[in-house]
């Protein structure tokens, strides 16, 4: 399904890109990343339009994840009650800033857009913060495709397999740390902070 998904992309230009882009960011539906092929089709393609059009359709894809919060809404309300007190205290002072800050990086905005939709965090900010970012990081990651592809190709085809392996433990070593990361203290201790 990737393969076909990318080759719409290709036959269709920044249309198929908004497509792709669009059904790649319905994360609970069908996770996928769609930076790659952006990177690739920056060789190609005008990165601004790239950008344009896939952060666009990145941003209602992501919004997937929005919906499920507001869904939700009930049964999570009721179960962590305190925990979602303080993260509507915080998300109300620092939302559109987070927001664009997850949009314009690999972090998981998905993630995120759910606890928003959850506290029913203002639609018109969460979508401008994501837009804006959205459009951003894919404008760079196509800037980034045309100048640097061949040299990363080149470095891609000749790394090792203990390369390979030193990269995955540190990864594995890094997503390990983040886990063990007691959230709720550390949301406490940002809303103290702020008051």
């Amino acid at each position: 399904m990737w393969t076909e998904l990318v080759n719409i992309a290709l036959a269709h230009g920044y249309l198929g890109v908004f497509i792709l882009a669009l059904l790649c960011n319905m994360t609970f539906f069908l996770p996928a990343p769609v930076v790659v092929p952006i990177y690739a089709l920056g060789v190609t393609h005008n990165p601004i339009l790239l950008g344009l059009s896939s952060g666009i359709g990145s941003t209602i894809g992501e919004f997937s994840s929005y919906v499920i919060g507001v869904a939700s809404k009930k049964v999570i309300d009721t179960r962590y009650e305190k925990q979602l007190r303080i993260t509507r205290r915080l998300l109300e002072k620092h939302g559109m800033i987070l927001i664009f800050i997850f949009a314009l990086t690999p972090l998981p905005d998905d993630l995120l857009l759910v606890t928003f939709g959850v506290i029913n965090y203002d639609l018109k900010k969460a979508f401008t913060a994501m837009l804006a970012g959205k459009i951003l990081m894919n404008i760079g990651v196509a800037y980034a495709g045309r100048y640097s592809f061949p040299t990363l190709w080149m470095y891609i085809t000749s790394i090792s397999t203990l390369q390979i392996g030193i990269l995955l433990f540190i990864g594995v070593l890094i997503l390990y740390r983040a886990s063990k990361i007691d959230w709720s203290s550390t949301l406490e201790r940002f809303d103290v902070e702020d008051e």
